[in-house]
């Protein structure tokens, strides 16, 4: 049986995967709310954790808002690993497949790409250490928890019914995809958008790798909606619910970004870059809300008790009061 939670049966697994949960939650939490004191050595600021540079090294000041949305992405996936964790693992192989396929991915890219410029070394190994053990809990769940339950039904094909549904998620799956590749093949085009001033607020331009990994973690997402695409809506709400909470936070930080700053000079790349996030998460709101007839939330739980439309509607309200309270407090606080 498992340790903490009980509809984890395995206990090795859930000690795997509470393992990538408070690895996914140090990381995002200070990505989402210290990156700038991350890209600056924590250098008169607090930080769970800092790149280690000094003013004298190349990395120090550059890339905060990439590391910022990073973390929001980062975020999307913490909540993923706490439902699987909250409402057990039993068919949730929609969920943990893509989710591994971009730690694979972002692997690869912090070791092709990684370039010597002062900063720390330690998502090197922390990342691949995380991808090993996601994929030894994802082996284990492969027992009694049946996380695989379902796999031997998977289809290409539109699976989802709704004429502007369809749409709309294959606007935000080829956004996505547009995204993830630009990211990972050309990162180059990306940092030359950039009107980056090297300092204490981290508004310098980012390295290769960082806008990279963007990327890998933006992979998922795009699987994610593949899914719910090609499988049909019915009993989909576990990968439908990671996106949406990402994406939120992508939109409130957004918010109390423009609204306390600084922000960087926009170019107009930098201009459709920040509107894609909060435009994401209107459609895909619409096409969640459109999918309720088609039975997205078809079983679903709340700590493994059915739960409802208003359930789900609660719970999204509650967190989007914390992370927008938890935007507030770090700015008024700096």
């Amino acid at each position: 049986m498992g340790m903490l939670f009980s509809r984890i049966k395995s206990a090795p697994a859930e000690g795997l995967l509470l393992f990538c949960t408070l690895v996914t939650m140090v990381y995002s939490l200070n990505f989402m709310f210290a990156s700038a004191c991350y890209v600056t050595g924590g250098e008169g600021c607090f930080s769970l954790l800092n790149n280690g540079t000094t003013s004298a090294d190349a990395a120090w000041g550059n890339g905060a808002p990439e590391f910022a949305f990073n973390g929001i992405l980062m975020f999307g996936i913490l909540m993923s690993n706490l439902l699987i964790l909250n409402e057990g693992a039993k068919g949730k192989w929609t969920i943990m497949i893509p989710v591994l396929i971009g730690f694979v991915v972002g692997t690869v890219v912090l070791w092709t790409m990684w370039v010597e410029n002062g900063s720390s070394e330690a998502p090197k190994f922390v990342l691949p250490i995380v991808t090993l053990a996601y994929a030894t809990a994802y082996y284990l769940l492969m027992g009694e928890d049946e996380v695989n339950e379902g796999m031997s039904d998977f289809k290409i094909g539109l699976g989802v019914k709704d004429p502007v549904t369809i749409v709309a998620l294959l606007f935000v799956i080829a956004t996505g995809a547009f995204y993830v590749v630009r990211q990972l093949v050309n990162p180059e085009s990306v940092i030359e958008a950039v009107n980056g001033v090297t300092g204490p607020d981290g508004l310098g331009a980012p390295a290769k790798v960082t806008v990279a990994f963007t990327g890998a973690l933006l992979l998922p997402y795009v699987l994610w909606a593949t899914l719910i695409l090609t499988q049909g809506a019915e009993g989909m709400w576990p990968v439908a619910h990671p996106p949406l909470f990402a994406f939120m936070a992508v939109a409130v930080a957004n918010y109390f970004g423009f609204v306390f700053g600084p922000v960087r000079e926009f170019t107009e790349q930098n201009q459709m870059d920040a509107m894609a996030g909060p435009m994401t998460l209107l459609i895909f709101l619409v096409v969640y809300l459109r999918l309720r007839e088609e039975g997205i939330e078809e079983g679903m739980t709340f700590s493994g008790e059915p739960s409802d439309s208003r359930g789900f509607d609660f719970m999204f309200t509650c967190v989007v009061v914390m992370v927008s309270f938890g935007y507030f407090l770090v700015n008024m606080l700096s």
